[in-house]
């Protein structure tokens, strides 16, 4: 398979093909042409542990948790938290806005457990896609979570000091 993914704003390609066939957890990665042997294993719901054989099998820690934004995902490593567009390039070469094209009544949630910071919007507010909605920090960053859509919004489930798990509904847009 084959990705366009925007990780902090720069673009990169990904090729990810399973190595030796079968079901197994061996992968080739190759990033901008880079190729590494990737050992993925599932560590709960969210996470990954990425063993890589070439580097004295050093073993890195991933979760994953999509954003409210269509492909938007917030990558959790060693190192800090990163957002990565997916396919980004290819939604921009159709020159569609998949945020500005959803309908219906949308909920934004938690990517991951932490705390809201902010709460930007009231019920009965005017959004345009992609406006932030509210801002919550998790593993020591902020992140602004924005709508989906252009709309009202419907509902605010949440206030600033507020905790919140995974998954958690924080606004509701329609």
């Amino acid at each position: 398979m084959r990705f366009e993914i925007e990780v902090n704003g720069r673009a990169r390609t990904v090729v990810v093909e399973r190595t030796g066939g079968g079901r197994g957890s061996l992968f080739t990665v190759t990033v901008d042409g880079r190729a590494r042997t990737v050992d993925v294993r599932r560590a709960g719901r969210s996470g990954f542990s990425l063993i890589l054989p070439e580097d004295g099998h050093t073993s890195h820690d991933v979760t994953l948790a999509e954003t409210a934004r269509t492909g938007e995902w917030i990558v959790q490593l060693d190192a800090g938290t990163l957002r990565a567009v997916v396919d980004g390039r290819r939604v921009s070469a159709r020159g569609g806005d998949p945020a500005g094209a959803v309908d219906g009544e949308q909920r934004v949630v938690a990517p991951m457990p932490g705390r809201v910071v902010r709460v930007l919007v009231a019920p009965g507010d005017e959004v345009a896609a992609r406006q932030g909605l509210v801002v919550v920090e998790a593993m020591k960053m902020e992140n602004e979570l924005g709508s989906p859509k252009a709309g009202r919004v419907k509902d605010v489930q949440v206030s600033a000091g507020q905790s919140v798990e995974a998954g958690r509904v924080l606004v509701v847009v329609e």
